[in-house]
């Protein structure tokens, strides 16, 4: 709906900024405004199309185009993808826990696809485990990102919080920063996965709630170096709120640290799901991800494909956010910059 709604809102927003701008609102008003209008516009949406009426009928759900084309003896023609199988397609009769580039033999084709190499073999069901792999990388970065947004916003603002006011509010946030750091953000999760049940959002939830502490610090550090520099004073002097010097002066000269730290938090929360999915606590199956992939495999490693391949996805993209990680921190220290 978000989607839907988008090309409704995006003419409007870009007329009323115009608007604003001429009678001299501010850019924080303007962006707030447009934000809820989409907010709006996607819930009104949402409503909508809640009521069956008025939900559009998708015809083609149950539509097997393979099947169709393989039953139309040449009638019926498709044009595939590099990878024509899905994630949740079962091929039972000869395609089970088959090694990497199986080709189904021709006596034992049942659908138009099955002449395509599976490239990365197939697991117990006869799914195809390429597919599958594309599939979770969508689960695994979207939990990295979504649950470092998550603590990082509440880091950025404790943690500019504290530095900023310091004294009492300080001293409270940094035992409640101590507090949280006592937590075990995997056994938390599995603790809340058995009352709940296997959830992706718990997982990028509980993530989110517990890594702001770290955040939290490294912003406090900054803060209170930046809040003795002068343009904070002339900002004072000017008569700012104290919201505005810190969201709007401070903070942005301050982030530094925890844009470092990000790509590091997105490579833990990639591991962390992973590691529940192998343990069977992650997404909720047939759902495809890294580690559910893994832990068919872990039963019996006569199968390796089933353990090297997500095995080397993990490694290669926890290396990639490291490596940025890194990258990021060389160029944000003013210290190993090279001066000419």
């Amino acid at each position: 709906m978000a989607l839907v709604g988008f090309p409704l809102w995006l003419p409007l927003a870009i007329v009323q900024n115009i608007s604003w701008g001429r009678r001299g609102v501010s850019a924080g008003r303007r962006l707030s405004k447009v934000g809820l209008e989409y907010a709006g516009i996607t819930l009104v949406l949402c409503l909508i199309f809640s009521i069956n009426a008025l939900r559009p009928a998708i015809v083609y759900t149950s539509r097997t185009f393979a099947d169709e084309e393989f039953a139309s003896n040449g009638t019926k023609h498709g044009v595939y993808a590099l990878v024509p199988f899905g994630p949740l397609e079962q091929d039972l009769v000869g395609a089970a826990n088959k090694k990497p580039l199986f080709v189904k033999p021709l006596e034992q084709r049942n659908r138009a696809n099955d002449g395509f190499p599976r490239l990365f073999g197939t697991d117990d069901s006869g799914r195809d485990v390429f597919t599958r792999m594309v599939y979770g990388t969508r689960i695994s970065i979207t939990v990295g990102l979504v649950a470092v947004s998550i603590y990082l916003s509440i880091g950025c603002v404790v943690g500019a919080l504290a530095g900023y006011f310091g004294g009492r509010l300080d001293m409270l946030i940094s035992r409640i920063i101590e507090i949280v750091l006592l937590f075990p953000t995997f056994f938390l999760i599995l603790t809340l996965v058995a009352l709940i049940g296997p959830s992706i959002y718990v997982i990028m939830g509980v993530i989110g709630i517990t890594g702001w502490p770290t955040v939290a610090r490294l912003i406090r550090g900054e803060i209170l170096k930046q809040r003795a520099a002068d343009y904070v004073s002339a900002a004072r002097a000017l008569g700012f709120t104290h919201a505005r010097v810190i969201f709007r002066h401070i903070l942005p000269n301050s982030l530094s640290p925890a844009l470092v730290a990000a790509p590091f938090g997105i490579a833990s929360a990639i591991i962390t799901e992973a590691g529940l999915s192998l343990l069977g606590f992650g997404v909720r199956p047939p759902a495809p991800s890294w580690g559910s992939v893994l832990r068919l495999g872990n039963g019996n490693y006569s199968y390796w494909w089933l353990v090297l391949m997500p095995s080397l996805a993990i490694f290669f993209t926890v290396t990639v956010f490291n490596l940025i990680g890194s990258g990021l921190r060389d160029a944000m220290d003013p210290r190993l910059r090279s001066t000419r």
